[in-house]
């Protein structure tokens, strides 16, 4: 149906002359570390290390004494065990088992529309070019079939299927409890920055800085670094407000998985369910901005 009498977009080329490869031919990716690194993978690991940094490195030795090992404690398993986590979800291959016993790294097929509706047939991709289970999905950023596909991660730049979805899970949660951990020390630290700051000067190296309440220390007790408190407020505000951002959007994205796990979907099957409901609203949206005679 031709909406509002606009006209038919080009679907293909009017002469032979125009005609080029639907798909060209590509490389299948490994895993996370394999070329190109995504920007938000980047960002993931360089929050990893602000967090880790600022939180055990300035905020935890501000702690008073009796404090200290659960600070040290607590948010360093969470941290340690997310590491692991993560580390493992990108790394892992999650394609499928016969995709994994090919070389599938060379160059691919190239998949011809004109041919094969899809991508996948009767249990067959045309691109990977084996037979796959029906749980797989080829995924295009991959340029792979994956087992139990869920949904391509930007933040791990890797694929999340059957193979890695626990740890996918697992490395969503341990960031969560670590960061709401440290969360709490950066707002206990900063409230008693203005309540009685002599709470956070339990370290022996303010000793000799009792008359210089303005001088405080970074990165107790290992290495000392002299700074200013303006600087400790202001890292700490900073934290606090990144901590509290990542740990909300997390915390919307386990919940959302909890969610699909409830349903006994995929990220990729929610989609899909989604999907008709929202082209029938443009749709209805399109026919109220038609003229009478549609």
């Amino acid at each position: 149906m031709n909406i509002c009498n606009k006209p038919p977009n080009k679907t293909a080329p009017e002469n032979l002359g125009e005609a080029v490869p639907e798909v060209q031919v590509q490389r299948a990716r490994r895993n996370g570390w394999s070329w190109p690194l995504h920007l938000f993978q980047i960002i993931a690991w360089l929050l990893y290390l602000f967090f880790a940094l600022v939180g055990f490195g300035i905020l935890v030795p501000l702690l008073p004494r009796h404090w200290l090992p659960a600070g040290y404690i607590c948010p360093g398993v969470c941290f340690i065990y997310h590491l692991v986590v993560h580390l493992t979800a990108v790394s892992i291959d999650p394609a499928d088992a016969n995709v994994r016993e090919k070389n599938y790294l060379g160059p691919l097929a190239t998949f011809n529309r004109n041919q094969h509706a899809h991508v996948i047939e009767n249990h067959h991709c045309h691109v990977c070019d084996v037979d796959v289970s029906a749980k797989s999905k080829h995924c295009g950023t991959c340029n792979k079939c994956v087992c139990g596909f869920d949904h391509h991660c930007k933040w791990l730049n890797n694929c999340v299927g059957e193979r890695n979805y626990w740890l996918f899970l697992n490395s969503v949660l341990s960031a969560i409890l670590g960061l709401g951990l440290l969360l709490l020390v950066a707002c206990y630290v900063f409230v008693e920055f203005f309540v009685d700051p002599a709470m956070l000067r339990s370290d022996r190296h303010f000793d000799a800085l009792k008359n210089h309440t303005d001088r405080w220390f970074v990165f107790l007790p290992a290495a000392p670094v002299a700074t200013r408190a303006s600087a400790i407020l202001v890292t700490a505000g900073i934290f606090i407000l990144l901590s509290l951002m990542t740990v909300i959007l997390l915390g919307h994205l386990l919940t959302f998985h909890i969610y699909l796990m409830w349903n006994k979907l995929t990220t990729y099957e929610y989609i899909l369910q989604q999907r008709p409901q929202q082209e029938a609203k443009e749709v209805d949206k399109q026919l109220e901005s038609c003229p009478s005679q549609v």
